[in-house]
């Protein structure tokens, strides 16, 4: 069975699918793991965009008032084991406040595979939209009144546009009755932000745009950015696996349903050391071979100016440092106020080279939180991040001698206000002791394990399928891998879920990226993937729900052994703060 349109579900999330429709919708997502990826990351980042976009302009009894027009949703996403028989939390968001927000098109894995955490967006898809044929060449003109960037960006691009820093593009590209055209370009020396559009011959935006994106991820570069002389950029610190790496998983996209523009960013500041090497043109070329089964040849290139940006944009200095009582030296280097948002950087190093993060807030002379950062490991429902830029792949960390150097970005803040850091929590590597050593015969009964180690509390038992779950395909019951070509193969391998509730000083992160696992006979197994299900955070608690998969392990020893020898701890308010900034 063909995997669902983005139409379908766009339509099935307003629900404006018939109820046959609605149910054929509905029991392909129990059981594609790739459609249900999908939904749930426009779910979520349709949640985010609610908050940030409608949080101050609806009133509670609104809220209510439309989640209760909303119809139940059924699936169960990511989420392979027995449901409890609480509400998933998306069930509980918001999910039709549509045709004012913008869809994000990205797909969410949370996968751990080797004891490594990745949440990789299922495509960057900005990707297969673009691809070699005439360039079509435009020169930006004034800024834009009006214009697409300032109605469907978040709120730095927007704040940005309105304050003239968007520039109207005239770049198009025709071939087998489609059209490509860019319309806008936002820029400044923290990131790029482009609006874009496909159309058919009737000039109706195209939705294969972005499944193609999603197909052709890993093929080739469909966008690159030059200089004036036609080099071509690439990030300062290339990644170790450069040959594995999507080719433009650094670029994010994100489609506004009522207009079919899509706004396509990403960050600048990882291609120079310093912003006073941005060059005053940019040049960003597409290049699209392919659009679903139509083949064709469509180039385009967009000319940037940088320079009314560059001159907008200022840095100040501040080099304060501290050191913790848990031997994490700060040093807060400096903050650059751009037209899209602000950039703190901050340099990090310990005195044991043990693994430390931290978590700080920016405060104004009344006491205002107007930013925050927290470590990107702590789960979302525990995080004290305020007024971040969401959704980017910022480049967040960059090695230093004595350390590392991190580069936090946060939405426009006013310049005029005087800002204090405050130091919030500081996490630390510390020794544990887990030892779960799980009788299988105990497991295939059906009985839970319970074990516990430093106050955190795990209970695991044999992963159960849900009795009630439809099946309309099938081989869609069970764990897939999903192929280059949108196929998906099942794999074979055990099943094991696992609750835990971690203790008050246990930091709200995932504690198995820790975890080994082996057998009575010492063989480990490093086939294991980690599907989270379950995030809360209660009365300074996290509690977490996972299944973990073991591929390939299909007949089983004696035992299943967890042990972990290191977990993450959280130092609570730590007290150091300091003046940074004294407004203009």
């Amino acid at each position: 069975m063909n995997c669902l349109s983005q139409r379908q579900l766009i339509a099935y999330m307003e629900d404006r699918l018939s109820p046959v429709n609605k149910r054929t919708v509905e029991s392909h997502l129990d059981h594609c793991t790739r459609c249900q990826h999908q939904l749930e990351q426009w779910i979520d980042e349709l949640h985010q965009t609610e908050e940030t976009m409608w949080e101050e302009s609806l009133s509670k009894n609104m809220d209510q008032k439309i989640i209760q027009m909303l119809s139940p949703h059924p699936v169960r996403v990511l989420n392979p084991a027995t449901p409890s028989h609480q509400p998933q939390p998306w069930k509980q968001r918001s999910i039709t406040i549509m045709k004012r927000m913008t869809l994000a098109a990205a797909a969410l894995t949370v996968v751990v595979s080797g004891g490594m955490l990745v949440s990789p967006t299922f495509a960057s898809y900005v990707n297969a939209a673009f691809t070699n044929s005439p360039i079509g060449k435009a020169d930006p003109v004034a800024p834009v009144t009006n214009g697409i960037l300032q109605k469907s960006g978040d709120p730095g691009i927007e704040q940005a546009a309105k304050k003239g820093f968007a520039q109207t593009v005239n770049a198009s590209a025709t071939d087998q009755g489609i059209t490509i055209e860019v319309k806008e370009v936002m820029a400044d020396p923290l990131r790029i932000s482009i609006a874009a559009i496909v159309k058919d011959k009737n000039g109706k935006p195209m939705d294969s745009f972005l499944s193609e994106m999603i197909r052709r991820d890993n093929k080739e570069q469909v966008i690159t950015i030059k200089d004036k002389q036609g080099n071509v950029l690439k990030p300062i610190e290339a990644s170790a696996n450069e040959d594995t790496r999507k080719p433009n998983e650094d670029w994010h996209n994100v489609m506004n349903v009522d207009t079919g523009y899509m706004s396509l960013d990403r960050e600048l500041h990882s291609y120079f050391a310093d912003i006073s090497e941005i060059p005053d043109e940019l040049i960003v070329e597409f290049n699209i071979k392919q659009l679903d089964d139509i083949k064709g040849n469509w180039k385009l290139s967009v000319p940037v100016d940088m320079k009314k940006a560059k001159a907008a944009t200022k840095t100040h200095e501040i080099n304060k440092t501290y050191t913790t009582p848990q031997g994490l030296k700060l040093d807060v280097k400096q903050m650059t106020f751009a037209p899209s948002g602000v950039e703190m950087v901050i340099d990090r190093s310990t005195t044991d080279n043990q693994r430390k993060e931290y978590s700080y807030e920016l405060v104004n002379e009344k006491g205002t939180v107007v930013a925050a950062w927290d470590s990107k490991a702590v789960i979302r429902e525990a995080s004290k991040q305020n007024n971040v830029i969401k959704y980017l792949k910022w480049d967040h960390t960059r090695s230093t001698e004595n350390g590392t150097r991190d580069f936090h970005y946060f939405q426009p803040i006013d310049a005029s206000q005087s800002l204090t850091f405050k130091l919030g929590s500081v996490y630390t590597e510390e020794a544990a002791a887990l030892n779960a050593k799980l009788d299988t015969d105990r497991l295939e009964k059906k009985e839970s394990i319970a074990v516990e180690d430093q106050g955190d509390q795990f209970t695991f038992k044999k992963y159960q399928k849900d009795p009630n779950a439809v099946v309309d395909v099938e081989g869609y019951d069970g764990v897939h891998r999903v192929n280059d070509d949108g196929s998906t193969t099942k794999l074979e391998g055990y099943h094991l879920s696992f609750e835990g509730k971690l203790d008050p000083d246990t930091a709200a992160m995932t504690p198995f990226e820790y975890w080994t696992i082996s057998d009575e006979t010492g063989k480990k197994y490093v086939d294991v993937d980690y599907y989270i299900h379950k995030t809360e955070y209660e009365k300074g608690r996290a509690i977490l729900g996972s299944t973990i998969f073991l591929e390939n392990l299909t007949t089983l020893p004696k035992q299943l052994i967890i042990t972990s020898e290191k977990r993450m701890v959280e130092h609570k308010n730590v007290e150091w703060e300091v003046p940074i900034y004294a407004g203009k």
